[in-house]
């Protein structure tokens, strides 16, 4: 079973909790109703992102198994057949388009969007440098309208913007730790790599990592956020402002860039993150 779950990528599936965000910001976050549909929303989310993480391990399989990382994940190990795998990649994007249809037909066409722009960068836009970490940044802006198109609730402006600065954060960090990990042999696992150098995702890192507390402080102290929850939550930005250094100590000081790994395994991160959520909660809610 531990097989299968790394062959659909379980562990990813954290990224999807941004489906969330809506609820969270639209004080709908104990609706019983939306937060149903958020659920739900997030489960058929989750099948989708396996379904194509696996339709790309079979892509990849030849250069995966002479991947020092990737030659460990079950598929690339023959812990499971690329028939199986296929039959697997099929089935659940299957039941994540057709179950998503009953829940809202906009949120299949959001889904079929989703994977056309996933094959697309499995095909050609992970070769673009630069366009391929915004396509994933796109990925995470995707995830937080399944959770508006699910509850039919309205998104911020402000909270797509903080998103974008912080997929596009997380992206070029993994970039770096891909170079840094992979050596001279970069280029030949991800082609991209060749375009970047570690000086230029250093700088790009540093600009990312300010805009996404800037605009996450911006937010809390707009007009439109003082309206909604008052001025409380201008007291969540030490929260950001750590958790960003934090990662940013992580990433320099053992080299690492593997945001799931990160998030899951460092305990300072992971409180951080959780007082955040407890303290914006609070303050949205009280």
């Amino acid at each position: 079973m531990k097989n299968f779950f790394n062959l659909i990528r379980v562990n990813h599936w954290i990224k999807n909790l941004f489906v969330f965000a809506p609820l969270l910001f639209s004080k709908n976050l104990f609706n019983k109703s939306f937060f149903l549909q958020t659920f739900v929303s997030f489960i058929l989310l989750s099948l989708l992102t396996s379904g194509l993480y696996v339709f790309n391990d079979i892509k990849d399989l030849e250069n995966d198994k002479l991947h020092p990382i990737k030659k460990e994940r079950p598929l690339a190990k023959g812990i499971f057949s690329k028939n199986f795998a296929l039959i697997i990649s099929i089935s659940f994007i299957s039941i994540s388009l057709i179950f998503s249809f009953f829940l809202n037909y906009k949120l299949t066409l959001l889904f079929i969007f989703y994977i056309f722009i996933n094959i697309l960068y499995t095909i050609y836009f992970k070769k673009i440098v630069i366009i391929d970490v915004f396509v994933i940044a796109l990925n995470f802006i995707l995830r937080i309208l399944t959770g508006s198109i699910a509850t039919g609730i309205n998104i911020s402006s402000w909270l797509i913007l903080c998103t974008l600065f912080l997929s596009l954060f997380l992206g070029f960090s993994k970039r770096r730790f891909e170079i840094i990990s992979l050596k001279e042999n970069a280029n030949r696992h991800r082609e991209v790599l060749s375009s970047y150098s570690v000086d230029f995702l250093d700088k790009i890192i540093v600009v990312l990592s300010t805009s996404t507390i800037l605009s996450y402080a911006l937010y809390t102290v707009s007009i439109e956020t003082k309206e909604k929850f008052g001025e409380s939550l201008v007291y969540t930005i030490p929260f950001v402002i750590y958790g960003i250094l934090r990662y940013l100590y992580l990433i320099y000081k053992t080299n690492e860039g593997e945001p799931t790994k990160l998030v899951t395994s460092d305990i300072p991160l992971i409180l951080t993150i959780t007082f955040w959520i407890i303290t914006s909660i609070i303050f949205i809610y009280r």
